[in-house]
């Protein structure tokens, strides 16, 4: 593994420390040093030449040290962290926004090659299986960018478990897709997936766990090989809602891809990503900047207005919990959790990430009056 050379720009102390407290934890990254704003140090770091630049500033303060930073080293990265909400930027041609511990790693990790044009258009094929599935076809073609188009097939009801002949139960007709997003509930869907792939001409498939019984770790691994042959990119993400830009799974299952289709899907659906305004201790408005493929993150952004920001994280996760998840609720082994809870505590944290600068710490982890169980 190449290693990755940081060198991390702020006037705050205590932010580098942390961050450098942080990286030094992680393979394959190296702090090469630690500077304040100055001549002397915009000098270090065109001489150090790092990979990327961590800038740790709030506001215009830190817009300002990016144009620095990108005067003194042109085509640099720079991954920087907005003090005031902890929201982080990448800068390299284009920008991404991130918000959590895992965003800043994997900022700092990724290839430069994100940078390239992002896809206009994209034409995606559903293989649906029950409401679960229809519920997230539906949900993208309400709330996906314009460009999209979504068409959806649901296969033969009478599948036996494993297909000798998969020819046999395909449909008449697959249009030309550039991924294939396959929302099946039982093993013998995910048989049919590469000879869907073949036929559509598909560049890339999303192929979600929610239920450890519809896509089995064996079956899984078969597919990864099958579509490796081909050329193809897949994602398997488990949950669905773990899936960002970059990565998806949670925990020490994380895994990175690098694929334009499934990032620019994963631009709008996976991971939740909310933007919440508040005032006087209420929550005013809360945007939803990227949604769960279910929807269920618009249905929490919409019952969270008027409540009390102490409140939250405790109503988001009561809110996912009334909201039909379909996420399984068998015990995961390699995640000692259930794929219903996990998906639970992504809401839960994506509102706690908003809502962190507004509070200290111990005003949203136990609601008053409320006992932690």
């Amino acid at each position: 593994m190449s290693t990755c050379r940081v060198f991390i720009l702020t006037e705050h102390p205590l932010f580098a420390e942390g961050v450098e407290t942080l990286l030094q934890e992680q393979p394959g990254l190296e702090v090469v040093g630690i500077g304040e704003v100055s001549p002397q140090t915009f000098a270090r770091i065109q001489e150090m030449a790092p990979d990327v630049v961590v800038v740790g500033a709030s506001g215009d303060e830190q817009e300002s040290l990016v144009a620095r930073v990108f005067q003194a080293l042109p085509g640099l990265k720079v991954v920087a962290l907005n003090l005031d909400d902890n929201r982080i930027y990448i800068h390299y041609r284009q920008m991404k926004v991130g918000r959590q511990v895992e965003d800043l790693v994997e900022a700092i990790r990724q290839p430069l090659e994100w940078g390239r044009p992002r896809p206009a258009a994209m034409r995606i094929f559903a293989i649906v299986q029950g409401q679960y599935g229809q519920r997230i076809v539906e949900n993208i073609r309400t709330y996906g960018p314009k460009g999209w188009t979504v068409e959806s097939w649901r296969p033969p009801a009478d599948l036996p478990a494993m297909l000798d002949d998969p020819e046999a139960y395909l449909p008449l007709h697959v249009p030309p897709s550039d991924l294939i997003l396959a929302l099946g509930e039982s093993p013998a869907v995910a048989q049919l997936i590469p000879d869907i792939v073949r036929r559509a001409g598909a560049r890339a498939v999303i192929a979600p766990v929610d239920h450890s019984s519809w896509l089995p770790e064996g079956l899984i691994r078969q597919l990864e090989v099958r579509l490796n042959q081909m050329g193809v990119a897949a994602v398997f993400p488990r949950p669905f809602c773990s899936l960002t830009e970059d990565a998806y799974n949670v925990r020490h299952q994380r895994v990175a891809y690098s694929n334009p289709w499934i990032a620019e899907f994963a631009r709008h659906f996976g991971r939740p990503v909310f933007r919440i305004r508040a005032a006087n201790g209420i929550v005013q408005s809360v945007e939803v900047e990227r949604d769960t493929a279910c929807g269920c993150a618009r249905f929490v952004a919409e019952h969270l207005v008027g409540q009390s920001i102490g409140e939250a994280v405790f109503q988001a996760g009561i809110l996912h919990h009334h909201y039909p998840c379909l996420a399984g609720m068998a015990m995961e082994k390699v995640l000692g959790d259930t794929l219903l809870h996990v998906s639970g505590q992504l809401m839960r944290q994506a509102v706690e990430v908003e809502i962190a600068p507004l509070l200290p710490r111990a005003a949203y982890l136990v609601p008053e009056g409320r006992a932690a169980k």
